[in-house]
Formats: C-alpha cells, sequence, structure tokens
C-alpha cells in the first residue's frame, strides 16, 4: 500500500513537472530573466566565454578567437559583393558585441563603430579591445533587457551597416527578435545593409524555441524556422540576398533595406 502511495505521489510530481514545461512565463519576466543572466559576465567565466572574451573558456586559444571575428568579416565581403555596397563603409552597429571578436576585424572598415548591449561588461571589454588597437570611433548603448527600443534615443544619424552575431539564439523570445530587426531597418541608411545570424528549428527538441526558465535555457532558448524568419525579413522591408548554414543549426541571413510604401508596410506587419 505505501509503496502503491508513493509511487502515485511520484507520477503525479512527474506529471506536474512535465505540465510546466509547457506553460509559459510572461514574456517580461523573461526578458527580465535574460537581463540578469547576461549582466552576470563580468562575475561569470561561464557566461565570458559564452560572450566571447578573448581569455576566459574556448577563447583561451587566441586564434580560435580571431576566427571567429574574421569569418563573419568574409561573410559581410560576401554581402557587400551581393548588395553592390561599396566599401568601406562609414558607420555599423553590432548588437550584442560581448567581447568585442567581431568589433576587433570590423573596426578597420569604419568610422563609428556603435555597440548595443544589454550588458555594460560587455561594452567595456569591446571597448577596451578597440582602445587596444587605437580606435577611438566606439560608441557604447546599454540598453535594459525589457526595451530594445530605447537604442533608437541614443542614435542620432542613420548606419551602413547592421550585424548580430551569436545573439538572436539567446533572446527571450521569437517577437523579441521581429522587434530588433525592425530596429536593425529603422537605424539602416536607404541602402544599408545586414548580417544576421538566428539559430534555425531543425525540429528537435534540442533546438526548439523555449518558453520559459531562462537561466535554464539560455543557451537555446530561440530559433525559427528558416521560412519563417525569411517572411519576417521581408515583411519589415528587408531583401534576402543569401542564407549560409553553419554547425549548430546556425544560419546567417543576408539582407539589403530596401523602400517600400506605406501601404505595403501596414499589410505585412
Amino acid at each position: 500500500m505505501k509503496k502503491a502511495i508513493a509511487d502515485s505521489i511520484h507520477s503525479t510530481r512527474y506529471l506536474l513537472a512535465r505540465v510546466k514545461e509547457f506553460v509559459p512565463q510572461s514574456s517580461e519576466r523573461i526578458s527580465r530573466d535574460a537581463g540578469d543572466f547576461w549582466s552576470r559576465s563580468d562575475k561569470s567565466d561561464r557566461i565570458k566565454d559564452l560572450s566571447h572574451w578573448l581569455g576566459e573558456g574556448r577563447w583561451s586559444d587566441e586564434q580560435r578567437w580571431t576566427r571567429v571575428g574574421q569569418m563573419n568579416l568574409e561573410r559581410f565581403e560576401k554581402l557587400c559583393l551581393f548588395a553592390n555596397t561599396t566599401r568601406p563603409i562609414r558607420s555599423m552597429i553590432e548588437w550584442g558585441p560581448g567581447g568585442g571578436a567581431n568589433a576587433v576585424q570590423f573596426c578597420s572598415e569604419v568610422e563609428t563603430f556603435i555597440g548595443v548591449d544589454i550588458s555594460e561588461a560587455n561594452l567595456a571589454e569591446s571597448q577596451r579591445q578597440l582602445e587596444s588597437l587605437g580606435f577611438d570611433g566606439f560608441q557604447a548603448i546599454s540598453i535594459e533587457a525589457e526595451k530594445p527600443e530605447q537604442v533608437l534615443d541614443h542614435v542620432d544619424s542613420t548606419i551602413d551597416f547592421f550585424l548580430s552575431t551569436s545573439v538572436y539564439q539567446h533572446f527571450p523570445s521569437k517577437d523579441y527578435g521581429v522587434r530588433v530587426t525592425k530596429l536593425a531597418y529603422q537605424l539602416l541608411s536607404d541602402q544599408g545593409v545586414a548580417l544576421i545570424q538566428i539559430r534555425y528549428d531543425d525540429g528537435s527538441e534540442k533546438f526548439k524555441p523555449k518558453l520559459r526558465d531562462y537561466h535554464q535555457n539560455a543557451i537555446t532558448f530561440t530559433s525559427y524556422h528558416l521560412d519563417e524568419f525569411w517572411d519576417i525579413a521581408m515583411s519589415i522591408g528587408f531583401k534576402p540576398l543569401c542564407i549560409t548554414l553553419g554547425s549548430s543549426c546556425y544560419a546567417y541571413f543576408f539582407l539589403k533595406k530596401q523602400k517600400i510604401d506605406s501601404e505595403f508596410r501596414t499589410n505585412n506587419l
């Protein structure tokens, strides 16, 4: 009898735990948790590694760290060819510069490099890396995790290139990624281009979008189907030029801003 009761209690607890997985937390709660998670990048070795800080975790190998930025610079060069964009460009913004692996490769391309992050420690590390190269055109923009639109209060003129890699998969929701992509469109000049890397949903449990428990699921929290993000980009006003796929279900979207009339935008957003 006791065993039957114990088994029943165990089964009930298991079922409750499984049901909980499908009950979404509020977007505000998840965004706050994301802000809390990434704000620890000045204290946590694990989060420094996830944020691509030179000398931390995987990035103790400086060549490996350098290669990250070099590969994204090569992608940018292809993007410019596809979009007929003249180089060098004047300005760029990176959403989520982390420890500066991209910044140190791109700084020779631009006069102004704007970094947007919810972690002030990441922004400080990016600035430190750029200053070590003698680059003084870095503008750090710290935003609250729940309010990505705050970036609009700090950027005075349009920019030529929007970059975000190894970031969208950590966003607190798909909708948050849509908001940031809309901001990218707003911030870009009429002929601006964007390179955005997402994680795509391959149907596996590991890479499906998550609905709760950000601290537990931060690494693979948000993903999109490839055609889904393509349609999102188009509905905002981007012209997708190319997609390339990488390991760990990474997908790189090569985008060019195109002018759209107000009727088209109203019907598609």
